[in-house]
C-alpha cells in the first residue's frame, strides 16, 4: 500500500508543471491551496477512519488520488489543474493521512506485538521512500516525453493501488457502529487528546511548530533552492530520488540497530540538523547543497518515524486515527494560511537562498526553546 500511494513520478517535474500555468505567485497559489484544501478535510478524514473503518478509508484514498492526479495530467487550464488538485489529490492524502499507520498500529496491537511498531513503520516507511526514488527518477525522464506523464502514472499505480486495499484485513478491535453524534463527537477528540495533559500539550506544540517549519521546507523551499542553484527536472529527480533512497536505507535499518534510542531527543537533534543545513544556503555551491539536502531528507524520515512511535505510545486506538490527522492538521495550518505570503517574502528579500538563512535561524531557536519540555517524566 505504501509503495503504491507513494508513485511519486512528478517528484522532481511538478514545480515546471505548475511554471507552465503561470509564475512563481501560481506555484505559491496552487500549493498552499493544496495544503488548505488537506487542512479542511484533515480532522473530519480521520474521523471516518475511526468510524467506518481503515480499509474503506484507504479504498476511498486511493481513488481520489488516481482520478485526481490522472485530471491533472490532462489539464488545459489553472482552475482545472487546481480542481484536480485540490478537491481529488489532497483530499485523499486527507484520507490516507494517518489511516495506514493506525491500521498497522491496531493489527499489531489485536495480536500482542505492538513493542515492534517501530521496527514495522521503519519497513512502511522504507517502502514509501524507495517508491519514491525510484519513481521520481523514471518521472523525470518521462516529463521529457509528455509533462503530464508523471502524474498520468501516479494516478494508474493509485488506481491500481485501490484494487489491492480490497485484500486487506482490519482488526476486530476496529470495529465501531457509525452515526451522525459519533462522527461529530469524534472530530473533537484529537484536540483533546493531544491537549489533555502536560506533557501532551508541550509535545504537540513542538511537534506542531517544527513540523509547520518542515512542511515549508519540503513542499516549497527545497524545491525553489533547487532552481536557483540551477538543476532542471531530471537533476532535481535525481537528487531527490537519491535522497529517498538513502533515507530508505536508514529508516529500515535504524530501528534494527538495537540502539537505545530516545525518541525525544532524536526528534530535537533531528529538527536541529535540518536548521543548521539552511544556514549555509548563500554560501554553497551546487555539491554542497545537494549534500545538505539529502542531510534534510533523512532526518526528517527519523522525525517523523520517532514522531510516530511517541504519538502512537500515548494515544488509544479508538482515536488514533483521529489524532494522527488532527496533528498533521496543526503543522498544515501556517503554509495553508500563509503559503502565498512566503512566497511573496522569498520574493521581497532577494530568493530562496536569502530566506532560508533566516528560516533556518528561527526554526533553530524555537528548536532549542520548545524541545526542553518534550521529555516525558518517569
Amino acid at each position: 500500500m505504501s509503495f503504491a500511494f507513494h508513485t511519486w513520478f512528478w517528484l522532481g517535474s511538478w514545480i515546471f508543471y505548475y511554471l507552465r500555468f503561470g509564475n512563481y505567485a501560481t506555484v505559491a497559489m496552487l500549493d498552499s491551496g493544496a495544503a488548505a484544501a488537506g487542512l479542511l478535510m484533515e480532522i473530519p478524514t480521520g474521523a471516518v477512519a475511526d468510524l467506518i473503518g481503515k480499509k474503506k478509508t484507504l479504498i476511498a484514498a486511493f481513488f481520489l488520488q488516481g482520478v485526481g492526479n490522472l485530471l491533472m495530467a490532462i489539464s488545459g487550464n489553472i482552475w482545472m489543474l487546481a480542481v484536480s488538485l485540490w478537491l481529488f489529490v489532497c483530499v485523499g492524502g486527507a484520507f490516507y493521512s494517518g489511516t495506514l499507520e493506525a491500521l498497522v498500529f491496531d493489527s499489531l496491537k489485536s495480536v500482542g506485538d505492538e513493542n515492534t511498531f517501530d521496527k514495522k513503520m521503519g519497513v512502511v516507511s522504507a517502502i514509501k521512500l524507495w517508491s519514491i526514488a525510484i519513481c521520481g527518477l523514471l518521472g523525470g525522464l518521462s516529463y521529457i516525453i509528455w509533462p503530464g506523464l508523471p502524474f498520468a502514472l501516479s494516478g494508474l499505480v493509485c488506481l491500481v493501488g485501490m484494487f489491492a486495499c480490497m485484500w486487506l484485513t482490519e482488526p476486530k478491535i476496529d470495529t465501531e457502529k457509525t452515526s451522525i453524534r459519533d462522527f461529530l463527537r469524534q472530530n473533537t477528540l484529537g484536540l483533546r487528546t493531544l491537549f489533555g495533559g502536560a506533557y501532551l500539550k508541550k509535545l504537540t506544540v513542538f511537534l506542531a511548530v517544527t513540523g509547520a517549519f518542515g512542511a515549508v521546507i519540503f513542499e516549497l523551499l527545497d524545491d525553489l533552492l533547487a532552481i536557483e542553484y540551477g538543476y532542471t527536472p531530471v537533476g532535481v529527480s535525481v537528487l531527490f530520488s537519491l535522497a529517498c533512497l538513502l533515507a530508505g536505507f536508514v529508516s529500515f535499518y535504524f530501528p534494527r540497530l538495537k540502539l537505545k534510542v530516545n525518541h525525544s531527543t532524536l526528534l530535537i537533534v533531528s529538527v536541529l540538523v535540518m536548521a543548521a543545513t539552511l544556514l549555509f544556503s548563500p554560501f554553497i555551491g551546487v555539491m554542497a547543497f545537494g549534500g545538505f539536502t539529502l542531510l534534510r531528507i533523512i532526518f526528517e524520515v527519523l522525525y517523523s518515524n520517532s514522531t510516530s512511535v511517541i504519538i502512537n505510545n500515548n494515544i488509544e486506538s479508538s482515536v488514533r486515527a483521529t489524532t494522527l490527522s488532527t496533528l498533521s492538521l496543526l503543522r498544515s495550518v501556517p503554509y495553508a494560511l500563509g503559503g502565498t505570503f512566503i512566497g511573496a517574502t522569498v520574493l521581497f528579500v532577494g530568493g530562496a537562498k536569502s530566506f532560508a538563512v533566516g528560516f533556518g535561524l528561527v526554526l533553530f531557536i524555537l528548536t532549542l526553546l520548545l524541545g526542553r519540555g518534550i521529555k516525558k517524566p518517569a
